[in-house]
């Protein structure tokens, strides 16, 4: 049992034992690593390296961010409609002057007040004539309403005259008809008595002569004779009675329609008069419609009195002060100038060698020698197709809006305008000095070093964008840390082999009075 338990334990101390060995091989192997990999950079970055010709500068193939630019110069004005030289229409002397250089005004605000006295009796005597005119059309209108009512009225009475005459005009020709036919029906009835009876009497005197009747009988025949003869007459002078009634009924009847006729006639008369009176009313209304024109035009010369401002904004200048005259002509003379200074812009003249690269809506900085400090951000709003001569050169306007929020800018300042064309964000660049440019494209010399440090050079060719005076992106060609060179003459290596020195063109400066370099190489592999 002892035995046992000796054994156990010598082989667990072996066993440490070994454990302890190989954790020390391991460190030891991992120290010698160590040692080695630092030997061999120590020898990779100290080891003596050759120099490099003298005056041959290089640079670096770089990430970072370009602004291409455009520069030019112009002056602060106004926008379109927001400067106004405010002068006056009439002739007259500054009575009050409401406002100074510097003062803020409010659209509609009275600026100055000019002594009328001859334009404020003109208005009067306009708003006397209205009113005269006015109270006569008053009398026009009820003189009218009144003749219509009494025309109306008269027509209507007349016509209902000329009915009832017409009608009894027909009753009495009627009547007379009747009459005079009563009264020829007993001239015939008495003339047929009369011959009856004259025949009688002689039929009876021829039998009286021969004796077969008595006297009385004769008698008889010739008394109803006489009568029957008399009937007749008196119904003879009937009819002529009978006539002459007729007559004059039918004549008092026509005589009465004439007269009710002339009464109509009248009656409709007054209508003409009805029509003059409206033509007196609108005659009336004409007059006050020529005196309400009056007396707007004379209120209207007396509100240019009133010189008012139609904008609101700053006063600029002031051209004549309280108590002097001013005298209108063809043309009105200026009193005041008033500018809104929050709608302000920059005009730039660009030289025509860079207006092809600018476009609206682009972004712009501006810079003025009063606030030179302090920039001013912009944008392009627009471009002019006209060009102006600036110094013998072609150049063109642009219009570049601006952010004057604390009225910091004032109108017909200098102004020198950047404007940015293009953009480019952590682009592969290198400097200007390295593109050399061919008949073939753009080429840079690139420089390695051999295993030994030697520098080796190397012309590749590269294929170039945007620049912004001092660095170029490089599109094709190269890589980021490649070195390249920059000025100098490489060993081995002829002027025509390594290119042209080259530089990047000042865009936007030279003849247009100084600008930002950009531009951007084109060059194809």
């Amino acid at each position: 049992m002892v035995e046992t338990t000796v054994d156990s334990s010598s082989r667990s101390s072996a066993r440490v034992r070994a454990g302890k060995a190989r954790r020390r091989w391991l460190l030891n192997g991992v120290i010698i690593v160590v040692i080695i990999a630092a030997a061999v950079t120590f020898w990779v970055v100290w080891r003596p390296r050759a120099k490099l010709p003298e005056g041959l500068v290089t640079g670096k193939t770089e990430r970072m961010d370009l602004i291409q630019s455009v520069s030019a110069t112009g002056s602060v004005t106004a926008q379109t409609g927001a400067m106004v030289k405010i002068g006056s229409q009439i002739t007259g002397r500054i009575k009050h002057l409401y406002a100074d250089v510097g003062t803020q005004m409010k659209a509609g605000a009275i600026i100055a007040e000019l002594d009328v006295p001859d334009l404020e009796a003109n208005v009067r005597q306009a708003e006397a004539a209205l009113a005269l005119n006015r109270s006569r059309l008053a009398e026009q209108l009820a003189g009218v309403n009144l003749q219509d009512i009494q025309s109306a009225t008269d027509i209507q009475r007349a016509e209902a005259g000329v009915a009832v005459v017409q009608a009894n005009l027909r009753q009495v020709q009627d009547s007379a008809n009747l009459q005079v036919a009563t009264a020829n029906n007993g001239v015939l009835q008495a003339q047929a008595n009369a011959k009856n009876s004259a025949a009688n009497l002689t039929r009876f005197q021829e039998v009286f002569a021969k004796g077969f009747i008595a006297h009385s009988e004769l008698d008889t025949a010739n008394a109803q004779a006489d009568v029957n003869a008399a009937q007749l007459s008196s119904a003879q002078e009937n009819v002529k009675l009978v006539r002459a009634k007729v007559d004059a009924d039918l004549a008092s009847a026509r005589e009465q329609l004439k007269q009710a006729q002339a009464a109509l006639d009248a009656a409709r008369a007054g209508l003409a008069q009805r029509d003059i009176k409206r033509k007196q009313v609108k005659e009336a209304q004409d007059a006050i419609r020529q005196s309400e024109a009056a007396l707007a035009f004379s209120r209207a010369q007396l509100a240019k009195a009133f010189i008012r401002t139609p904008i609101s904004g700053t006063v600029l200048q002031l051209a004549q002060q309280q108590g002097e005259t001013i005298a209108a002509g063809l043309s009105a003379p200026t009193l005041i100038i008033v500018a809104d200074l929050n709608r302000l812009q920059v005009d730039a003249f660009v030289d025509e060698t860079d207006i092809g690269r600018v476009q609206l809506g682009q972004p712009a900085q501006i810079t003025v020698d009063a606030y030179p400090n302090h920039p001013f951000l912009g944008r392009v709003e627009k471009i002019a197709s006209g060009s102006t001569m600036q110094q013998n050169v072609v150049t063109y306007d642009v219009t570049i809006s601006l952010q004057n929020p604390e009225h910091m800018l004032k109108p017909d300042m200098t102004a020198t305008t950047v404007i940015v064309v293009g953009r480019r964000d952590n682009a592969l660049a290198v400097p200007v000095d390295a593109i050399k440019p061919t008949t073939r494209g753009s080429t840079v010399t690139v420089m390695t070093r051999g295993k030994n440090g030697q520098p080796t050079f190397r012309v590749r060719s590269v294929k170039t964008g945007i620049s912004d005076g001092d660095n170029t992106e490089i599109l094709k060609g190269l890589r980021e840390g490649d070195r390249v060179v920059l000025s100098g003459q490489v060993p081995g290596m002829s002027t025509d082999q390594q290119g042209p020195r080259f530089r990047m063109p000042f865009f936007g400066g030279g003849r247009g009075g100084g600008g930002a370099r950009g531009g951007g190489g084109g060059g194809h592999p």
